[in-house]
């Protein structure tokens, strides 16, 4: 028995698209094009929400949705790039238990600095862990939580971290600690 992953275009591989490209490198460009233009949209303009599932399938429909059909749904399929992400049927529950203990820690409001770090950085990981879309996690989780740490006072400038440290440093806090993430998000970050 073979897998047919129902978000693939089965004869190029590529991500099925708006656009029906089935290049992976002009769908990667076309892709990023978007999605960039789209994350700077919300700096200016931020998404109102309740800092839950919801709000973060928002954001990734607001990211991608002009580029996948699919953009905003929770994925209906097992992920991993390095190591395993939660499984597709988990992840609507185990989303609910981290936004609940987002809300019990009043969305990291009025944290001093190195409590607002330690927060931050476990309900990053957590949802990093999550992983609840087929594609577009990371640039939904950047602006997801930039627009977080904002309301609660703060600035992160994760856009500013050097990706291979940054995407090891996620992928570490899946599986060893958090203590690299952490690390990583002290230096960019400032009173807002």
């Amino acid at each position: 028995m073979t897998f047919e992953d129902p978000y693939l275009d089965p004869v190029s591989g590529v991500l099925r698209n708006a656009f029906g490209l089935t290049n992976k490198e002009e769908c990667d460009r076309a892709e990023m094009r978007l999605s960039t233009m789209r994350v700077d949209e919300l700096t200016m303009a931020p998404l109102p929400g309740p800092y839950d599932l919801a709000h973060l399938q928002a954001f990734h429909r607001r990211i991608f949705g002009d580029f996948y059909p699919w953009a905003g749904e929770v994925r209906r399929v097992d992920i991993a790039k390095g190591s395993m992400f939660a499984a597709w049927r988990q992840v609507e529950a185990y989303a609910q238990w981290v936004f609940d203990e987002l809300k019990k820690d009043d969305y990291l409001r009025d944290l001093e600095r190195h409590r607002f770090l330690d927060r931050f950085t476990y309900y990053y990981a957590e949802v990093n862990a999550l992983h609840p879309f087929r594609e577009g996690n990371g640039r939904t989780q950047r602006a997801f939580f930039q627009q977080l740490a904002r309301e609660a006072g703060w600035q992160v400038a994760v856009h500013t971290l050097e990706r291979g440290a940054f995407n090891e440093a996620c992928r570490l806090s899946m599986i060893t600690s958090a203590d690299l993430l952490r690390e990583l998000f002290d230096g960019v970050t400032t009173p807002a």
